[in-house]
């Protein structure tokens, strides 16, 4: 505890670390949209939580709360765990940022409420209250560990857990990439996180290219193999993309390439000839967009025979 990174036929993509949120039915409007458990560079307690208002009305956040675990932060009144409110007003699409004991956790960026309490590296139950005490949103971690995230030991350090997108993901959060982040800490260094913007996660959903994989189909297949796929680029040229197939054996951690610099669109006859029969692969299909932004589409598992 501290102180004070779809389908048409069988397809599977990989967007994001599906995080240990309990579902509570349809998509609320006000979520919890990024979590700074790490702190920043500048300090390991400097932490920060921010909401999204996902809708498109304001909400008035009157009588609501944040917890984390047994700690209530009220987002209206100064008692509890607040220490300052400045606004408890959230406009449609906009963000709403909690900053840990001061404003200088995030240094160039004003907080809206200030307050009490520790986000532990291992994981905490964070919830979302309304003025009925009805859950809205929650990620619950004590257990489990953060989904996504980095303390000063991360890849990326002191990156923040990112919600990909809300309504169309639901409850799946990545690590900031470090190539999309805003706000600097305490010490003037850039934060590796979006305080009050959109998440770098959520540019990349937006913005990466996506791949359809029309096949092959789980079950058998024989020799030749016939690979078919599309895929777009929904910020870029729409012939932009470069397209690679790769195989593997199912669960394997390596991935071998069959080819290179395809079309956006098309199919591929691989010849599996020189791999084992009666053994379970599965191939992905990759497209790598000119920022080097990249979309998959990987198909269930299929037996040669």
């Amino acid at each position: 505890m501290k102180k004070g990174g779809r389908t048409t036929v069988m397809l599977v993509v990989s967007l994001g670390f599906l995080g240990p949120l309990v579902a509570l039915g349809a998509s609320p409007d006000v979520v919890l949209n990024e979590v700074a458990w790490g702190g920043t560079a500048a300090g390991g307690q400097d932490e920060w939580i921010e909401l999204r208002n996902c809708g498109a009305s304001p909400v008035d956040l009157a009588g609501w709360v944040v917890t984390i675990g047994d700690a209530r932060i009220p987002l209206s009144v100064v008692e509890e765990s607040t220490l300052e409110v400045r606004r408890s007003t959230l406009e449609p699409g906009g963000f709403l940022l909690l900053e840990r004991t001061d404003d200088t956790t995030v240094s160039d960026v004003a907080a809206d409420v200030i307050y009490k309490g520790a986000l532990s590296n291992t994981g905490a139950n964070v919830k979302l209250l309304d003025a009925m005490g009805n859950v809205v949103d929650q990620v619950l971690c004590a257990d489990v560990g953060w989904p996504a995230g980095c303390a000063s030991e991360g890849a990326l350090p002191y990156a923040t857990m990112e919600r990909v997108d809300p309504i169309e993901m639901g409850n799946v959060w990545r690590t900031n990439d470090g190539l999309v982040h805003c706000g600097v800490d305490a010490a003037g260094a850039p934060i590796q996180g979006t305080p009050r913007a959109a998440n770098s996660a959520t540019v990349d959903y937006l913005t990466a290219p996506r791949v359809q994989l029309l096949a092959p189909i789980a079950g058998e297949a024989g020799c030749p193999l016939v690979v078919q796929w599309q895929a777009i680029d929904p910020d870029g040229l729409p012939a932009g993309l470069q397209i690679a197939i790769a195989v593997r054996v199912e669960g394997a951690e390596e991935w071998t390439v069959l080819i290179e610099n395809l079309a956006n669109q098309g199919s591929f006859a691989w010849d599996c000839s020189s791999f084992a029969k009666g053994v379970t692969y599965e191939v992905r299909v990759s497209a790598t967009d000119w920022e080097d932004r990249v979309g998959a589409a990987t198909s269930t598992p299929f037996t040669l025979r």
